[in-house]
Formats: C-alpha cells, sequence, structure tokens
C-alpha cells in the first residue's frame, strides 16, 4: 500500500492549477498523520491541506490509522458510503515519487525510491471525509483510492495509487460526476514510468524531509545494514 511519498516538483500545481500558494514546498517525506497539500472538488483554485490518514492522537489505534490511509477501488464501489462521499469530497493528491520495501525474506527488506520519469507531477485520485470520535473532536483527512498490485509491483507493494488523467479536469470537477464515471480516466501507476534505485531506511523517520532522503544509496536494509541480495 501507499504510504509514504514525494512531492518534489512542487511548481507544477500552480502551473496546471493557476494557483499561486507561497506556502508551496518541496515535501521529500509525505507520511501518514502529516498534513499535505491536496487538490479539493470544492475549490480548484487554492490548496488545501488536510490531514492524511488521521492525526497523530488517532494513528495510536493502528488499525484504525491504517484503515484511513487507503481504500481499494473494489471496496469503493461495492459501498454506497464510498461512492457517494467520492461523489461530493474527492479529491487529487499530488505525487512525482514513491517510497516503497522489497522484500527478500521474512526477515530482511530493502528500501527504494520510485521517481516518476517524467519532470512533472501525477495526480492520484484520493477521497477527504471528516472524522468525529466519541468526544466529538472532528477532523478532515484524505486517503488514496488503490488496487491490488500487477506482477510487476508484486516484489515492492500489495496495492499501488489509481492516477487521473488531468486532461479531463472538466470531468473531475463536475458535481454530477460519479466514482462509476471517473473509472474511465484512471489507471494504476505503472512501473515503466518510474526509475527506481535503493535509498537509505531514514524516511521512514517523521522528522526527516530533505532532500537526501531520496538520494541513491548503497542497498541497505531496514536495519542500517548491507545486503546480502540486490
Amino acid at each position: 500500500m501507499v504510504n509514504r511519498y514525494t512531492i518534489t516538483n512542487i511548481s507544477f500545481i500552480s502551473k496546471t492549477f493557476k494557483i499561486n500558494d507561497e506556502k508551496i514546498q518541496s515535501i521529500y517525506n509525505a507520511y501518514p498523520t502529516k498534513k499535505l497539500p491536496i487538490i479539493s472538488l470544492d475549490n480548484k483554485e487554492s490548496i488545501s491541506y488536510e490531514h492524511w490518514g488521521s492525526t497523530d492522537e488517532f494513528s495510536k489505534n493502528n488499525t484504525l490509522a491504517n484503515r484511513l490511509i487507503n481504500v481499494d477501488l473494489n471496496k469503493a464501489k461495492k459501498s454506497n458510503i464510498i461512492s457517494n462521499q467520492f461523489k461530493i469530497d474527492r479529491c487529487l493528491i499530488p505525487c512525482d515519487g514513491f517510497y516503497f520495501w522489497k522484500n527478500y525474506s521474512h526477515k530482511e527488506k530493502s528500501p527504494y525510491y520510485f521517481k516518476f520519469l517524467k519532470d512533472k507531477l501525477i495526480y492520484c485520485v484520493g477521497i477527504r471525509e471528516t472524522f468525529e470520535d466519541f468526544s466529538g473532536n472532528k477532523f478532515r483527512y484524505f486517503y488514496f483510492l488503490t488496487e491490488r498490485s500487477s506482477d510487476k509491483w508484486k516484489n515492492f507493494t500489495s496495492k499501488i495509487p489509481l492516477v487521473f488523467d488531468i486532461r479531463y479536469l472538466d470531468i473531475w470537477f463536475s458535481k454530477k460526476t460519479s466514482l462509476n464515471k471517473i473509472i474511465n480516466f484512471i489507471n494504476p501507476i505503472r512501473l515503466d514510468d518510474f526509475s527506481f534505485y535503493t535509498v537509505s531506511p531514514y524516511f521512514e523517520s517523521n522528522d526527516r524531509n530533505d532532500i537526501s532522503l531520496i538520494n541513491p544509496s548503497e542497498n541497505i536494509n531496514q536495519y542500517g545494514n548491507y545486503s546480502l541480495f540486490d
């Protein structure tokens, strides 16, 4: 599933949506609970900053937090609640790279960074929702729509995000557009559209957000030791 990504070519948000936001900065470590930029359905002329998945407080409930990060497309299609939410509050999530782990065994894995080959952003399909706890506290969050990985991705992740074709933004921003209609304009990310290489495992630290995270590294496993695998 998607649990870390980057937005390095941040200027393309302004070019695509004619948005001038001085707060926009490159993000080298987008992680769950962090407030991240999205393009919401109700305001395409500005950037919304929402929590990905949950807040720090709610993320202590790991079962809940993981459920709020990614939702499978097939599940969304079968759920009237999710389909209706998609119609009224879908969002576009700008990205240009993803971090995934390559599993070699049950005991060892290596971190990889996947960089979109074209020097621009892709816009993943997401849904924004509002969560209210038993105490009446509310927060807004977004999550990725995903689908099962193809064979090319299976060594890295079981779920991959879906990308919207921004040539059809008029359809995306139409309030009449349903999930079933959007399906004709979305596709899973393709491995052939990315370069990928090993990086350091330090992207797993939420305190890090610098360009060194995406620099190529020796093949190091999750423990910071050199891996014997390719």
